[in-house]
Order: structure tokens, then C-alpha cells, then sequence
């Protein structure tokens, strides 16, 4: 065998091990692919659930308002319980166009990219949760009002109002704590994975499987 013959099985023998090589990577990415679609899929019910829940709880609380709207703390209650709710829509259906509108077979690295502004949609969900602490005592005025029929003011005394007055104060001050941790800059943080293991863990688990696709390039 002369030096040609030898150089041109040496380029078949590359080129056949580049086709395989390409074949491995296709079938990888396929089977990557659909794992991290499952995976985002069930992340759908978060959106879904909270959206139909939320606009359930703007009805309720718009009648809420109107029914009461000569006592002002309830209408306060009610009040709040819809700006949270709107927010908690808004943040939903900015969740559901993402989700909707990921293209899989773009490239990895534009995908990975979307997966993240997936997860910094839904901390802004635990931010608004955040938000809610320091109107805890309204929201459960407005919950005993709605489910028992009954005004909690008329037992609850001036000092009760005062220690009230200071948990607002104290939740306030943890609702700021969270909200500045629960920023962009820490969203791959060890505590916000551990937040996000039961609605959020999902999108960790796919973003895996596209690194392993990058990898195995």
C-alpha cells in the first residue's frame, strides 16, 4: 500500500468516524431535547393553576369590596388581596408566554438563555410572595371576613391593634430581606434552588440536559 492509498483510508476511516461522532450528537440531542420539554411541561400546572386561582380570587375580592365598602379596613383587605392577585396574574401569563414560546431546536446555548429568564419569572413570583408578608394581618381579616362571616376587630382590643401595628413593622423588614435576596444576581444561588424544589426545580433539571448536550460536543 503506497503512501496515497494509505492517506486516503486514513480520511475515510476520519470522515467515518466524523459521521458517527455527528450521529451520536443528533440522537443525544434528540433524547436531551425531550427530556428537558418533559420537564418544562410540568412546570405548566404552576402557571395554569395560579392564573385560574388568581382570577378567581380578583371576582371574589371585587364583590368583596362592593359588599363592604362602608367599613374601610375591609375594603383596604379587599383592596390588597387584588393588587397581589394581578400581580400574581401578570406574573403568570409572562410565565406562560415563555414557556409557549420556547423554540427546542434553536441553538443550545439561545435556549439555555430562555430557561433562564424562566427562572427569574418565577422567583419574581416568591418576591411578590414576599411582598405580601407585612399585609398579613388585612389578608386575615379579609379571610375571616370571607369564610366565617365575622369582623375580627370587633374582639380585638387597642393593644392587640398596637402588637398588630409591630408584626406589620417586623414583616416589613423581612419582606425586605428577601426581596434583595431574591434578585437576578442570586438566582443560581444554593438557597434559591432549595425555594424553587417544588415549582422551579424543573428548569435546573433541564438546563442539565443541554449542558450535557454542550458537553458531549
Amino acid at each position: 500500500m503506497d503512501i496515497d492509498q494509505l492517506r486516503n483510508a486514513w480520511q475515510q476511516q476520519e470522515e467515518k468516524l466524523e459521521a458517527t461522532r455527528a450521529l451520536n450528537v443528533k440522537i443525544l440531542k434528540e433524547l436531551k431535547l425531550e427530556h428537558t420539554k418533559s420537564k418544562i411541561k410540568r412546570l405548566l400546572c404552576l402557571p395554569v393553576s395560579t392564573l385560574l386561582f388568581c382570577c378567581f380570587i380578583i371576582c371574589y375580592a371585587t364583590i368583596f369590596i362592593i359588599s363592604n365598602f362602608g367599613t374601610w379596613y375591609f375594603v383596604f383587605s379587599g383592596i390588597v388581596i387584588l393588587f397581589f392577585a394581578f400581580a400574581f396574574v401578570f406574573s403568570s401569563i409572562h410565565q406562560l408566554r415563555i414557556i409557549l414560546s420556547l423554540d427546542y431546536p434553536q441553538p443550545i446555548t439561545i435556549l439555555q438563555r430562555e430557561l433562564s429568564k424562566l427562572k427569574l419569572s418565577v422567583i419574581y413570583n416568591l418576591k411578590i410572595a414576599a411582598a405580601v408578608l407585612p399585609f398579613s394581618p388585612f389578608i386575615g381579616i379579609f379571610t375571616i371576613k370571607a369564610i366565617l362571616n365575622f369582623d375580627i376587630t370587633e374582639i380585638i382590643s387597642l393593644r392587640q391593634v398596637l402588637i398588630f401595628a409591630g408584626i406589620t413593622v417586623i414583616l416589613q423588614l423581612i419582606s425586605l430581606y428577601f426581596s434583595a435576596k431574591l434578585s437576578a444576581k442570586n438566582k443560581d444561588k444554593n438557597y434559591m434552588n432549595w425555594l424553587l424544589k417544588a415549582n422551579g426545580s424543573q428548569i435546573n433539571e433541564a438546563k442539565s440536559f443541554l449542558s450535557e448536550i454542550e458537553d458531549f460536543k
